[in-house]
């Protein structure tokens, strides 16, 4: 079997002559065969061409004038009619990103050249298995391993009586069940992967984490996905850590669909885990917490948020500050509506009350200057009809159950850090002060995620050592 796919790739909108460094400007086709590998840490797309167009050139001047995330928006692909996997039933590449592409003059497929394009995702999709219909496994990324290993065992003899031979690496006995997200259920899982050889003494098994998932009926592509995202995001909250699939496989009645992607392979070491905030919760406990409506619902705002959050641990404390500040102003969507002063006296009457007032502030101003002075009076009269607005901050935490009164560190401090930090002014920032409101805002920030998942049995810790 051939260890690339063929399809026909189009550029629609492109007119590559104007990329052509050649000064006949000759025409280049917009639909050009291509095959696409995909290995375990790289997506290679080779698009073939004659040499006599110099496609390649003019591909290579383009691509440095586009936005490389967009770069699965600009093409449209389709199979050749003799590809080369009859289960094929076509090929994605819509959210592909370009990683990036080489041009060589060695580069031959038999009589044509081609030129090769890295990036980061591909999409098959291939007549269905009905014996896996409504199931899917979402494969991690080295980071998910420390999401699975909790939930199992070593591996063990089936039976200590006698060596025949049989061993089995068993689930945790608080850990076989299934949690339930919307229209599916899933756990984690590893998939386990053996490799020996009679010759040698040793026989290995790799571990693989996973995210087995099982669907109701009517399940759709879209919200399989949604599913999986929705999980994976628990997960790098919990750990602290992103977290990505770099497969992902789903079996639908219609179609079983295959999802490579190509992650970096930056693995940090966090301590994660929601003791920060007052939760001495196992991942396995998270699960089972009541997480899954209003983490539908705020999926959005917590796949911001979250992002933010991990990111705020890979950078200098006074990015962190920034970032760690910037959750807060992100789940802050409250709307405060204005108070009016109660009124004793008629509209008719206040109305004359305040012409009065205006007629004795007017004695106090130069007659040269009264037509703006009343330009401005006409401007004031909203704002003074307006009782003083509880500051934002303060009125959206302690709308999340947070009494600002009890911070080790007051809000103005942090809004005057925030705003030395943002102005460039660091000579001011005193380092002590940047330490401890990174800690104060680490906690608040997770407080606020757990909130918008509608977990409510955090506390927020006002020691800061």
């Amino acid at each position: 079997m051939s260890d690339f796919h063929c399809l026909d790739i189009e550029f629609p909108n492109v007119d590559f002559s104007q990329y052509s460094y050649s000064n006949t400007k000759p025409k280049i086709s917009n639909v050009h065969h291509a095959h696409i590998y995909t290995r375990k840490d790289e997506i290679e797309l080779r698009i073939l061409f004659e040499e006599k167009t110099n496609f390649g050139d003019s591909l290579m001047n383009w691509t440095s004038k586009i936005d490389w995330r967009k770069f699965g928006k600009f093409i449209k692909v389709e199979l050749t009619k003799n590809h080369t996997n009859d289960r094929l039933q076509k090929i994605d590449l819509s959210e592909a990103k370009m990683i990036g592409a080489t041009n060589s003059s060695n580069f031959y497929q038999d009589s044509e050249r081609y030129i090769i394009v890295r990036i980061d995702t591909v999409k098959f999709y291939w007549n269905p298995i009905e014996e896996r219909n409504n199931t899917a496994e979402f494969y991690l990324s080295d980071a998910g391993f420390k999401v699975v290993e909790p939930f199992y065992s070593y591996l063990l003899p089936k039976s200590w009586f006698k060596n025949d031979g049989n061993f089995a690496i068993g689930r945790m006995n608080d850990s076989t069940k299934y949690y339930k997200v919307a229209k599916s259920s899933f756990r984690p899982e590893f998939n386990f992967v053996p490799k020996d050889d009679r010759k040698t003494r040793v026989a290995t098994i790799t571990k693989e984490p996973k995210f087995q998932f099982k669907y109701g009926k009517g399940v759709t592509e879209n919200e399989a996905i949604f599913y999986g995202d929705i999980i994976l995001l628990l997960a790098s909250f919990y750990h602290h850590t992103q977290i990505d699939y770099i497969f992902r496989r789903i079996y639908l009645p219609e179609s079983t669909i295959t999802i490579k992607n190509i992650k970096n392979s930056d693995l940090r070491d966090t301590s994660g885990g929601l003791s920060s905030f007052g939760i001495n919760w196992t991942f396995n406990k998270f699960l089972q917490s009541s997480w899954q409506k209003e983490s539908l619902k705020n999926f959005t705002l917590l796949s911001k948020a979250i992002t933010l959050f991990n990111q705020s641990h890979l950078v200098d404390n006074y990015s962190t500050f920034l970032i760690l500040y910037n959750i807060i102003e992100i789940c802050d969507k409250q709307k405060i509506d204005n108070v009016k002063f109660k009124l004793t006296l008629s509209k008719k009457q206040v109305k004359a009350k305040k012409g009065e007032a205006l007629l004795s502030l007017l004695e106090t101003i130069d007659k040269s200057e009264h037509e703006e002075f009343r330009n401005r009076w006409h401007n004031v009269q909203t704002l003074l009809q307006n009782k003083p607005m509880k500051n934002q901050l303060v009125s959206f935490l302690e709308s999340q159950n947070l009494d600002t009164e009890k911070f080790p560190i007051k809000l103005d401090d942090l809004k005057r850090l925030r705003n030395d930090i943002t102005h460039g002014s660091i000579d001011r920032v005193d380092a002590e002060q940047l330490r401890k409101a990174n800690i104060l805002l680490y906690r608040i920030s997770g407080i606020l995620i757990l909130n918008l998942m509608g977990i409510k049995d955090w506390k927020l810790n006002q020691e800061i050592r």
